[in-house]
């Protein structure tokens, strides 16, 4: 692995972990065990639905909605230790080769630096964000730091430019972002107005986020062979 590539994984692992500590150093208490316990669960199971990226070594999921969740409605602990646990399932589950530990790490620091990011911004002003107004830029910072840096680690490690990196695996899913966001929103103000266990019943509409990305995927990789 060329020295630059190994630079910059240790620095964002370090950076991930030192995040996540002191998330979890300030936490105090869950005031809902059985939301989070649902929502956790939830996004686990969002994780097994998957897309490998065509050409190279790496997947997507839809657990983002979740997390997105996670960012109106839990504290900020919550909300990185439900991601964290929805990553390492996400590397693990029916993957074709065993992950290893760092690439594991790096996952979890990437997803941990880019959830801070996104709640830091959601709740930028103070009280309780303005779900559908805080969930959009929040969508957005998470997708460009998310995706970014896990291009930039693609880039280092194949010798490719990370725009073009960035380009063939990530721009294309920017709109599902979005429309992941507004989910969300629906699904937390739902919470507010009724009991929040019949939100859930939105989040099937995942299914077609994670169908496009096959569909998507399944197209490109065809035009590419057949060229």
């Amino acid at each position: 692995m060329p020295a630059k590539a190994r630079l910059y994984i240790g620095t964002t692992i370090s950076l991930g972990l030192a995040l996540l500590a002191a998330s979890l150093v300030w936490f105090r208490e869950c005031p809902d065990v059985a939301r989070y316990l649902a929502c956790a669960s939830l996004a686990c199971i969002a994780s097994t639905l998957k897309v490998r990226l065509p050409g190279l070594h790496g997947t997507i999921s839809v657990n983002f909605v979740f997390i997105l969740i996670g960012i109106a409605r839990l504290s900020l602990a919550e909300t990185l230790t439900l991601g964290v646990i929805a990553t390492v399932v996400q590397c693990f589950w029916r993957s074709r080769t065993k992950p290893r530990f760092v690439q594991v790490l790096f996952n979890v620091a990437a997803l941990v630096v880019s959830t801070t990011a996104a709640y830091a911004t959601a709740h930028m002003v103070p009280g309780p964000p303005n779900v559908i107004l805080a969930l959009a830029p929040a969508a957005t910072v998470f997708f460009v730091l998310n995706t970014g840096m896990v291009s930039l680690v693609l880039a280092l490690i194949s010798d490719r430019r990370v725009l073009s990196v960035w380009r063939q695996c990530h721009l294309w899913t920017f709109p599902y972002y979005l429309v992941g966001a507004a989910i969300a929103s629906q699904v937390s103000i739902s919470g507010q107005n009724a009991n929040w266990r019949l939100s859930l019943l939105l989040l099937p509409l995942m299914y077609l986020v994670y169908w496009y990305y096959s569909f998507y995927v399944s197209s490109q990789t065809a035009r590419q062979q057949a060229y």
